[in-house]
C-alpha cells in the first residue's frame, strides 16, 4: 500500500475513533404537535354538555323549591276530572256490550260439544289394528348383492 493511501486510511480511521464523530441516524423522538394532543372539539362538546346539565339542574332546583314553598302536593288525592262530553253514551255502550257478551257466553255453555273423545279413540284403535294386520303380509326387502369391483384393472383411456 503506498504511503499516501496509508496516511489517508489512518486519518479516516482516526475520524471514526474520535469523539467528534456524530451519528448519521436521528434517534430523537418525533416532534409532538399540540393540535394532535389537545382535542379541542371534544373539549368544546363536553363543556356544552356540562352547561346543559347545569341549566337543567338549576331548573329542577327552582321547581323543587317552588313546590316546597307552596307546601308540596299530595299525589294520592289527585283525581283527574273527566273532560269527555260523551261519558253517558260510553257507559250505555259498555253496558250493552257486556249484556251481549253474557248472552253469547250462555249460548256457548248450553251447546253440546262436537268433539267426542270416545269415538276418536275407537277410530285410532281401529286404524292401529288395520296397520298391524297389514304389516303381517309385508315381506322383508331383498338384499341385492353387488359384484365386487376390481380396482386393480383400470379401463384404458
Amino acid at each position: 500500500m503506498p504511503l499516501e493511501q496509508f496516511s489517508a486510511h489512518l486519518s479516516h480511521a482516526q475520524d471514526y475513533l474520535s469523539d467528534n464523530l456524530k451519528p448519521m441516524v436521528d434517534n430523537k423522538a418525533p416532534r409532538v404537535f399540540l393540535h394532535c394532543l389537545v382535542k379541542t372539539k371534544k373539549i368544546q362538546l363536553e363543556q356544552e354538555r356540562f352547561i346543559e346539565i347545569e341549566r337543567n339542574n338549576r331548573l329542577l332546583v327552582s321547581k323543587i323549591s317552588h313546590t316546597m314553598a307552596k307546601g308540596g302536593h299530595n299525589w294520592n288525592e289527585y283525581r283527574p276530572k273527566s273532560r269527555s262530553m260523551n261519558v253517558d253514551l260510553r257507559k250505555r255502550e259498555q253496558v250493552k256490550v257486556s249484556l251481549e257478551n253474557q248472552v253469547i257466553l250462555k249460548r256457548i255453555q248450553n251447546t253440546k260439544s262436537a268433539y267426542d273423545h270416545k269415538k276418536l279413540l275407537d277410530d285410532f284403535k281401529a286404524s292401529r289394528r288395520y296397520i298391524s294386520q297389514f304389516s303381517r303380509y309385508l315381506h322383508e326387502p331383498k338384499t341385492v348383492k353387488m359384484p365386487a369391483l376390481n380396482l386393480l384393472k383400470l379401463p384404458p383411456h
